[in-house]
């Protein structure tokens, strides 16, 4: 019995809200350290493994797995901020109008950082083959949408911005759609609940040769319950769950689960009697894990101010630092190995660059963006520096 491949924490390496209504989601310095720490486990995973061969040290899986943690929590996260949002606005707003506005705010959120720097990419490491092809699939975001990424795995790190981004575009078109139609409590849940069950359904119907990594677990369309998670998580939230409650019970049975999972992948033992029933359970179990650890994270309040500034100013770069991380890292330690560069001071530069091209665009390049989008709510006053940290939170 083999343990279960590492390689979707390996090449995990992504992705990824709106003026939020509620005040605790709003401003909440638990959530920016469960954004920062969840881009700081991608980028972990992704330097221990470009980072350790160069010293002939093989990169230890703990470390490797982290990644693939980290995109579930950004999962469950981008869910719980949006959820809470696309709530609101099913109450109070299910209009065409509502719905244009929040996918407006999504975009400006999300896709010009993502256009930038795949124009980037095409400059500074163009795919191999197929160019027109591969513009037409990122430039629409459709490049794992109902099938595997690009076999050449050109800007890999994007696969998860593809579900985020019709996560949005499919989920608030039902839950909005419903909503303008129906009213009560069963309406948000039946939506959740399809979200919930139909990814599910489909992974179990994949067929027994199907590759975990390639067909499954990168398609988009088999992986939107892991953001759906973040919204029942939001729905429990506003119906007053008495789960929220207990934030130190939530957190320490979430991070047990989240630990029995983290084990089971770097040992390789797992619970039934087959891999396919384990990834099988360990998807929907691990999003359950992050969302008990979120409750807690909710209620958690920094004493040090300084050390709040570190977190929100570390949440602001963390969609930009997931974007780029992996191409800055690689650049980095190419032109140093085609110039002959020490390998140590190649290090620590691609790892300050993997951290201060993120800010520069932030503040000159998202930032000013993010002032431009349109109010959902128009006659809501505005809280801009609420706003800001919230919006970032959630991977665009």
């Amino acid at each position: 019995m083999t343990a279960p491949s590492p390689a979707p924490a390996a090449q995990s390496a992504a992705l990824p809200g709106g003026a939020l209504l509620h005040n605790a989601v709003l401003r909440n310095a638990g959530l920016d350290m469960a954004r920062l720490a969840a881009a700081l486990m991608v980028v972990a995973c992704h330097g221990v493994v470009l980072i350790f061969p160069l010293y002939r040290l093989a990169p230890p899986l703990p470390v490797v797995l982290a990644g693939y943690f980290g995109v579930e929590l950004f999962f469950v996260l981008s869910g719980l901020l949006i959820g809470t949002l696309l709530l609101d606005v099913a109450a109070t707003d299910p209009t065409p109008r509502g719905w244009l506005i929040f996918m407006t705010r999504r975009w400006m959120r999300t896709l010009p950082l993502y256009y930038l720097w795949l124009g980037v990419l095409l400059l500074v490491e163009p795919p191999r083959a197929d160019l027109a092809g591969h513009l037409l699939a990122y430039g629409t975001a459709t490049q794992n949408l109902a099938w595997p990424m690009p076999h050449d795995e050109w800007f890999n790190q994007s696969w998860s911005l593809t579900i985020e981004e019709w996560f949005y575009l499919l989920f608030s078109t039902a839950l909005l759609g419903a909503a303008a139609l129906a009213r009560g409590r069963a309406v948000a849940w039946t939506v959740i609940g399809a979200f919930l069950l139909l990814p599910l359904l489909f992974r179990l119907l994949a067929p027994p040769a199907a590759d975990f990594q390639r067909d499954i677990y990168h398609v988009a369309l088999l992986r939107l319950d892991a953001i759906a998670y973040g919204v029942a998580l939001a729905r429990l939230r506003a119906a007053g769950s008495p789960l929220f409650r207990h934030p130190l019970a939530a957190f320490v049975a979430g991070s047990a689960l989240i630990a029995s999972f983290w084990i089971q992948d770097t040992t390789g033992i797992w619970f039934g009697p087959t891999l396919a029933q384990y990834r099988a359970a360990q998807l929907p179990g691990t999003s359950i894990g992050f969302c008990l650890i979120l409750v807690g994270m909710m209620a958690w309040r920094p004493g040090n101010p300084v050390f709040s500034k570190i977190i929100t100013a570390g949440s602001q770069i963390s969609y930009g630092l997931y974007i780029m991380h992996l191409t800055i890292i690689e650049q980095v330690l190419y032109f140093a190995t085609l110039h002959g560069y020490r390998q140590t001071p190649a290090v620590v530069v691609a790892f300050l660059l993997t951290f201060a091209i993120p800010y520069l665009t932030y503040r000159w390049f998202e930032a000013p963006i993010l002032a431009l989008r349109p109010r959902q709510r128009p006659g809501r006053p505005s809280r801009r520096r609420g706003t800001a940290a919230a919006d970032v939170l959630v991977q665009g």
